[in-house]
Formats: structure tokens, C-alpha cells, sequence
């Protein structure tokens, strides 16, 4: 059970949680919660990085946000009302933080996103009584915690808007590269990058990224800028590639068969893995590797000892 307190004496509609212990990490991460005061929930923002939130004093690992000022000029303005689940970082950001592990390292940002998807969201919905199915949703981060943001909404395509302060990519290559071509096309992206975006490469930077990139070394804030333009030419480029995501719990063999409508079978993808969260990709080809048409399909996963089907629409 979560149990909150108040946050601060000038910020009434804003609680914080108890710190709760990340076992993996060996370090605590709180909950930031934040309700619209007069108004019905329309919105929920998850974010992370939640300590910038909210009071300039109290932020870290990057710059402050003052969402409270946005988001009460917009209740002012408007009939929407923002409910916004904050997860604040610690000290072992750079690996929470991080879904792009390299090297085969345990990909401890997975699990986070996991905790926070299946554990705490569905307990402060259903406390809060909020209809998770009509309000818009959104997930925020700025920095590492963009990136965290971009693979939230790839593991879980429920969110309408990912919004992405001066994300973190040099972290995230090369697997952010085909990652980011998963993402669903309903979901509308949001970065920024500035020009303040302090000293973040070095000659490690460098060596990582291929020539086709085209990075500007010239500067900290050329180099970003780069960057996110090359992340927004990956995401003009997706389509035709669509992500399953399902828990195990325990170690299994994995089976996925795509079909046609007419019952012929397009596709079987066969594979081990892992308890937990896990994703199973499909490229959109057809046994021998050749592209298939947009349109519906029909999918049986095999998994842990259950069977589950459904429809799919494959767009290109």
C-alpha cells in the first residue's frame, strides 16, 4: 500500500509517497502525485525525473520544469484537468535510467518501467477513481528520462503523447536506432532540445556513432541538436514493424504465428525467454523475408504455457 504526505505548504494538490526500495538498485525512488483541483481528469502525465517537477529547491538531474504553473494556466483556460503521476530518480539514474544497456548488462530500466506500469499506476488510478481508458495520456522526461519516456510508450502504446526534453541518445545507441521504429504511429512525439545543453560528449561519444548519423562535434549544443534531428528522421521512417509485449513468469519457449484473414499462415517466429517483461518483435515480412501488405492480420501467441490470439493492423 502507497501512503502519501503532503509535498509542500504551497502546493496543496500535490502529495508525495513514502520512499520505496529498488532491491536492484539498493536505493529508494519516490511517487509525486498531482490533481487537478476543481476540474474532472482529462489528462494523465507520467513523468520521470519527478523532483523537477514541481519546485525549483527540491530539483536535480536536470532543469526545472514548473509544471504546476503550466498546467494551472491551461485548467484556468480551459475544461481539461491534469492528474500527473511523478517517479522521482536517485543516484543510480544512469543505470535505471538507461533501456539501452550495452555490452549484454542487465536492462534494469525494463524492469523499472514494469514496476511502474503494473504496480503503482493501477493502485493511484484506482485510489483516485480515475477512468484510465478516456482520459488522454501522456509520458514526460527530459534527458536519460526521455529516453526512459520513448521506451515506456514502445512497451506500452496506450500513451497518445511522448514528450522528450534534450533526450539522452548517445545513451541509448544503437538500440534506440531500432527501437524507436516500433513505436506506435498513433502516438504523437514531442522533443525539444535547447541551447544551454552543458558539457555531455567526449571522445567516447564520439567512437560510438557511424558516419550516415552525421553528428556536429563543434559544440555540446550542436551535438544534441544533431541528434534529435536524426532521432526525428527515425521517426518519420516508422512503420511496417509492430511490437508484442506480455509477462512470463517463468522461463518459456515462445511461439508467434502470424496469419491472413483466410487462415494462411504468414509468418512463425520462434524463441526463448526470460521471466518478466518481455518484448517479441515482428518486422512485417513473411517466412521467406518478403515485405507483406498493410492491412488486418491475425496473430497466435504461445507463451508460458497459454495460448492468446487477437487482430493486429499491419500499416506500412
Amino acid at each position: 500500500m502507497l501512503l502519501f504526505s503532503e509535498y509542500d505548504r504551497t502546493l496543496k494538490n500535490i502529495s508525495i509517497s513514502q520512499p520505496m526500495v529498488d532491491v536492484d538498485m539498493e536505493d529508494t525512488n519516490s511517487l509525486i502525485i498531482r490533481y487537478p483541483k476543481f476540474k474532472r481528469v482529462t489528462h494523465l502525465i507520467l513523468s520521470y525525473d519527478a523532483q523537477n517537477l514541481f519546485l525549483k529547491q527540491k530539483n536535480g538531474f536536470g532543469y526545472f520544469m514548473d509544471l504546476e504553473t503550466t498546467l494551472q494556466a491551461q485548467e484556468d483556460n480551459t475544461n481539461n484537468g491534469y492528474f500527473v503521476i511523478g517517479v522521482t530518480s536517485n543516484s543510480s539514474r544512469k543505470i535505471q535510467y538507461n533501456p539501452y544497456p550495452r555490452d549484454g548488462k542487465t536492462n534494469y530500466a525494463i524492469k523499472h518501467i514494469d514496476n511502474i506500469m503494473n504496480e503503482f499506476l493501477p493502485q493511484i488510478i484506482g485510489d483516485y477513481d480515475i477512468d484510465y481508458n478516456e482520459v488522454k495520456k501522456i509520458v514526460l522526461g527530459s534527458s536519460m528520462g526521455g529516453l526512459m519516456s520513448f521506451k515506456t510508450s514502445i512497451l506500452y502504446p496506450q500513451f497518445d503523447n511522448v514528450i522528450s526534453f534534450s533526450p539522452a541518445f548517445w545513451y541509448g545507441y544503437p538500440g534506440i536506432e531500432e527501437d524507436l521504429q516500433y513505436l506506435s504511429q498513433n502516438t504523437l512525439c514531442n522533443l525539444s532540445v535547447g541551447s544551454d545543453e552543458g558539457d555531455i560528449f567526449g571522445d567516447e561519444a564520439r567512437n560510438i556513432f557511424p558516419n550516415e548519423w552525421d553528428l556536429d562535434f563543434s559544440s555540446n549544443d550542436n551535438f544534441s541538436i544533431s541528434g534529435v534531428n536524426r532521432i526525428l528522421e527515425i521517426l518519420k521512417q516508422r512503420n511496417g514493424k509492430t511490437n508484442f509485449v506480455f509477462q512470463l513468469k517463468n522461463d518459456s519457449d515462445i511461439k508467434l504465428s502470424i496469419y491472413d484473414l483466410n487462415g494462411k499462415l504468414i509468418k512463425v517466429i520462434n524463441t526463448y525467454m526470460t521471466k518478466g517483461l518481455n518484448e517479441l518483435r515482428w518486422n512485417g515480412t513473411n517466412q521467406i523475408d518478403q515485405e507483406i501488405s498493410s492491412g488486418v492480420y491475425l496473430y497466435t501467441l504461445n507463451a508460458d504455457g497459454k495460448t492468446s490470439s487477437n487482430k493486429l493492423i499491419f500499416l506500412k
